[in-house]
C-alpha cells in the first residue's frame, strides 16, 4: 500500500502544526501525497474538488519558510496543473483571492525571488505564477508581467544556456503563450530574440533533456507564429535556419511535427499576404494585422537606390524564398522518405513540399529577378545561387538594351549595402560565365567603371586561406553564412575581369 514519502509527511506535519488547513483539506493532501504515481486516482480525487486543492496547496507553498517543504509543495502544485487543466485556472479566478489570502501570480513571482539561488524553487514557482497570469485579469496584473519576464530575460541570456536553468521558464512562457491575448506581451517585451538560442545553445548531460527542451520551444514557436507579428519578429531573429536544422537533426517526432507546424503558419501568412495585396476584395477573411508582414520588406540600412531613388524592397515577405535558400526542399524531401508514426506529419510535409515547390518556380524566373534587381536591394535569395536560372536566362540580359545589367553595374558602384553588392559582384560573375560573349561584357558602356570597382573590392588573404588569390570582406550573408562574398564568387569575378585584348565585340559596340 502506498505511503507517504518524507517530504510529504514532513508537509503534513507542519501544516498541522501551522494550522494551515482543517482536517477536511489535510486528508485530501494526503490523499493526493500518497496516490502522487497514481494519475487516474489523482484525477478521480481532484475532481469537482479544483478549488480546495488549489487554495490548499496555495496555503501550503505561501505559508512556510521551510525551503524544503516550500519545493516539494510548488513541485506537486506544478505537477498537478499539468495534469489537469482546470486546476491551473483556479490560480486566475479574482473571486478566490480572499480565499488564497493573497493574488497568487504576485505571490509565486515573490517566492522565486526570494528563492532565485534555489531552483528546485524557482522554477516551478515561475510555472504557477505564469498559470495564474494566464487564467487572470491582464490589465490587474501588469507589475507581475513585468517582474516574470524580468525573471525570463534573466535565465536566457547567459552565454551558455544550462537545460535546468532554462526549462521551467520556457515552459511558462509556453502557458503565457496558449492565451492569444497575452501573445502580445512576447512582443512588447521583446523577447523574441531570445528564443532561436534555445534551440542551438542549450547544454545538458542527458539528451533527453535537451529533446524535451527543444520540444517546448518549438511550441512556443509556433505559437507565436500564429501572430502576424509574431512572425515578423521570429523571421528577424533567423528562426527559419534554425528550424530547418531542427528538422535535418532532430528525430523526435513531436519536434519534426511541431517545427513543420510553425513553418505552415508562415508559408500560410505569405500567401494570404500576397493575395490580399493583389487583390484585397478577395473573398478569403484576412485579419487585417497582416498588413504588418510589409515590415519584412523595409530597409533598414538607409542607403539610396542605384539611381539614387529611395529603395522599396521586394513586394512582400519572402518566407518561402528563405526556406528554399536554406534548403528546405531537399529536408522535406528526405523526410518524406522517413516512416512516421504520426501520419499527419507525412501530411504536413507533402503539403509544404508542395507550396515550396510551386514557387520556386517563381522565385527563380527572370521577371521575378529583374524586378529585385529593378528594387535596388538584393538579397541572397534562391535565383542568386540556381545554376539552372544562369544557364537558361543569361541571353535575356541582353533585354531593354541591356536594362538589367545596366543596373547591376550601378549597384555596383553605387549601393551602401554590403550585401546588395556582393550578390551583385555574384550576379555579375554568373551573368559573364554563362553569356556567350564571355568576358567581353564588360566592356560594356554601362559597365564602365565596374571591373575596376570589383578590383577594390579584392583584398590580400588576412589568414592565408586562399593561396595568391583574394579575400573579400568576411560578413554573414543570411541563411547561408560564411563569408559576404563566396570564394566561387570571388574566384568567379577575378577570373572575368583579367586584362582582355582591346577588341570590342557586337554586345560592345551597341552599348547600353
Amino acid at each position: 500500500m502506498p505511503t507517504l514519502s518524507p517530504d510529504a509527511a514532513d508537509t503534513i506535519r507542519l501544516v498541522r502544526e501551522l494550522e494551515l488547513l482543517d482536517e477536511t483539506a489535510i486528508r485530501l493532501l494526503e490523499q493526493l501525497f500518497t496516490n502522487r504515481l497514481d494519475e487516474e486516482l489523482v484525477n478521480s480525487l481532484i475532481h469537482g474538488k479544483e478549488t480546495a486543492v488549489a487554495v490548499a496547496l496555495f496555503k501550503v507553498c505561501a505559508g512556510t519558510h521551510s525551503v524544503h517543504i516550500i519545493g516539494f509543495a510548488l513541485r506537486f502544485f506544478a505537477d498537478l496543473v499539468c495534469v489537469d487543466s482546470a486546476l491551473g485556472t483556479q490560480l486566475g479566478r479574482e473571486d478566490l483571492y480572499a480565499r488564497f489570502g493573497a493574488n497568487p501570480a504576485q505571490q509565486f513571482l515573490t517566492t522565486a525571488q526570494q528563492y532565485h539561488d534555489k531552483l528546485g524553487i524557482t522554477n516551478p514557482a515561475l510555472y504557477l505564477a505564469a498559470t495564474a497570469l494566464r487564467h487572470g485579469d491582464a490589465a490587474k496584473n501588469k507589475d507581475s508581467f513585468d517582474l516574470f519576464f524580468c525573471f525570463a530575460k534573466t535565465a536566457f541570456a547567459p552565454d551558455t544556456l544550462y537545460v535546468k536553468d532554462v526549462e521551467f521558464t520556457v515552459q511558462a512562457c509556453v502557458q503565457l503563450a496558449r492565451s492569444k491575448a497575452l501573445r502580445h506581451l512576447f512582443f512588447d517585451y521583446d523577447m523574441m530574440q531570445y528564443i532561436p538560442r534555445l534551440l542551438t545553445d542549450i547544454v545538458s548531460n542527458d539528451s533527453a533533456s535537451i529533446i524535451q527542451l527543444i520540444y517546448e520551444t518549438l511550441l512556443l514557436t509556433w505559437l507565436l507564429s500564429f501572430e502576424y507579428e509574431g512572425i515578423v519578429q521570429l523571421v528577424r531573429h533567423r528562426i527559419i535556419p534554425q528550424l530547418h536544422r531542427v528538422l535535418q537533426r532532430v528525430q523526435k517526432e513531436k519536434c519534426v511535427r511541431v517545427a513543420l507546424m510553425a513553418l505552415w503558419n508562415m508559408v500560410e501568412a505569405e500567401r494570404k499576404y500576397v493575395q490580399h495585396q493583389l487583390n484585397p476584395n478577395f473573398t478569403e477573411w484576412v485579419d487585417p494585422g497582416i498588413t504588418v508582414l510589409a515590415k519584412l520588406q523595409e530597409r533598414h540600412d538607409g542607403a539610396g537606390g542605384a539611381h539614387g531613388a529611395p529603395i522599396h524592397g521586394r513586394r512582400g515577405p519572402s518566407l518561402v524564398a528563405e526556406m528554399v535558400s536554406v534548403g528546405m526542399i531537399k529536408t522535406l524531401n528526405q523526410l518524406q522518405r522517413r516512416k512516421f508514426g504520426d501520419e499527419d506529419i507525412l501530411v504536413l510535409v507533402e503539403d509544404l513540399n508542395r507550396a515550396l515547390e510551386q514557387n520556386m518556380e517563381v522565385l527563380t524566373s527572370f521577371s521575378e529577378y529583374r524586378g529585385e534587381v529593378l528594387s535596388s536591394y538584393l538579397e541572397w535569395t534562391p535565383v542568386h545561387t540556381s545554376a539552372k536560372f544562369w544557364k537558361e536566362n543569361a541571353q535575356k540580359f541582353e533585354e531593354n538594351n541591356y536594362e538589367v545589367l545596366s543596373v547591376l553595374g550601378k549597384l555596383i558602384l553605387e549601393t551602401k549595402s554590403d550585401v546588395t553588392l556582393a550578390v551583385a559582384c555574384h550576379d555579375l560573375g554568373e551573368v559573364v560565365r554563362y553569356h556567350p560573349t564571355g568576358r567581353n561584357l564588360l566592356t560594356l558602356a554601362c559597365l564602365a567603371g565596374v571591373k575596376e570597382r570589383v578590383m577594390t573590392l579584392i583584398v590580400p588573404p588576412a589568414r592565408g586561406d586562399l593561396e595568391g588569390g583574394a579575400a573579400l570582406h568576411a560578413e554573414d550573408h543570411g541563411a547561408g553564412g560564411g563569408s559576404l562574398f563566396s570564394r566561387e564568387a570571388v574566384a568567379e569575378v577575378e577570373v572575368h575581369l583579367r586584362p582582355m585584348s582591346g577588341h570590342r565585340d557586337h554586345a560592345s559596340a551597341r552599348g547600353c
